[in-house]
């Protein structure tokens, strides 16, 4: 097996890694110290315990994820201490925590050679964390929610993942990189190089523009006019709501023409005809305004302020829209649909 696969050269953006040709022997002997444990820094530090990885987690004075991360069976330390005994020191913050916590508690206590790991590549791709150039420094982001992750590598498998290094890393923080992303599970179906900046670009706008942003308010406004309409409100919900699993598992597993040819003639024809009046040239001019907003910074800086004014914050806006129809009525509908409870929620650091 060829361990050492970019012994080289750094591989170019859209070259693609296989499990197959990657191990995971750059990670020997090394502790990997998981500095946050929510719900990625969860996933992160249980598959590489998995992979027979030491991890290390350093949490917060405080924190609930402290007791949390006990009962998994880790070796709980503060940030400092855990940064010191780190080999590879993995970022599992949110990003608004990155850039004080990385100046307080982690470039400070950094051993001379370790190298810093990011799930995610907003610190870097915006200058939250200027990383020195002779550091190693490397993004393994899985294209997956963090339970997810973990129930795919509990059964021997695992999930896409991004892959990416600053500049001036050594090439060989490639391999280590590589080493991780199947020691965590994400290089099946792939494991694509990018680089931070579009790796987080991207990300952010497929969370805007459809994920968390567009798709929601779709949703939202179909509901509402149902209801106005004198529709009742669960059948707007079933309609609107309920059903989208049904579509985007189709989109999932057999792409936009495979879904088409398992739907209904009329279904199909209402989307071919009638998506395009809804989704406009205008509706893409909006998108391509909020994707040069990711670009230029002004939604990071945007973010990042926004944690200084409550009235402005995420908490109060998610408060807002609990308050609205569609919101209500999922409170009111979800548990005669969803009779079992889901797994535990466990919030990021």
């Amino acid at each position: 097996m060829d361990t050492k696969f970019f012994e080289q050269v750094p591989p170019p953006v859209g070259t693609v890694l296989e499990p197959g040709r990657v191990d995971q022997s750059p990670l020997d002997g090394k502790t990997v110290a998981i500095i946050g444990f929510g719900t990625m820094g969860r996933a992160h530090a249980l598959n590489l315990k998995r992979s027979g990885v030491d991890v290390v987690v350093g949490c917060r004075a405080g924190s609930a994820s402290i007791e949390r991360a006990r009962r998994r069976g880790f070796d709980v330390r503060p940030v400092t201490e855990a940064v010191e005994r780190g080999d590879i020191v993995m970022l599992m913050l949110p990003d608004q925590a990155m850039g004080d916590v990385w100046t307080l508690d982690i470039a400070p206590h950094l051993r001379p050679e370790a190298a810093v790991g990011f799930a995610h590549g907003f610190a870097i791709a915006f200058d939250q964390i200027r990383m020195p150039e002779d550091r190693p420094c490397f993004l393994v982001a899985p294209k997956s929610q963090g339970d997810l992750l973990i129930a795919a590598h509990e059964k021997g498998g695992g999930v896409p993942g991004l892959l990416a290094a600053t500049d001036s890393s050594p090439v060989a923080t490639w391999d280590l990189a590589a080493a991780y992303a199947r020691a965590v599970g994400c290089l099946h179906g792939g494991g694509f190089v990018t680089t931070f900046r579009l790796e987080c670009v991207s990300d952010q706008f497929g969370e805007q523009a459809v994920l968390c942003g567009g798709v929601i308010e779709l949703l939202k406004a179909a509901f509402e006019i149902l209801v106005e309409g004198g529709y009742g409100r669960e059948n707007a919900y079933f309609e609107c709501v309920h059903e989208l699993k049904l579509i985007t598992d189709l989109l999932h597993r057999h792409g936009i023409d495979g879904m088409r040819e398992r739907i209904s003639g009329t279904a199909s024809y209402g989307g071919l005809t009638r998506g395009p009046r809804i989704i406009d040239e205008a509706t893409r001019d909006r998108m391509r305004e909020a994707l040069a907003e990711i670009e230029n910074g002004t939604f990071a800086r945007e973010f990042l302020a926004q944690h200084d004014d409550p009235s402005r914050g995420i908490d109060a806006r998610a408060r807002r829209e609990a308050l609205g129809p569609l919101a209500t009525a999922g409170r009111e509908l979800l548990p005669r649909l969803h009779r079992e409870s889901g797994p535990e929620k466990e919030r990021s650091e």
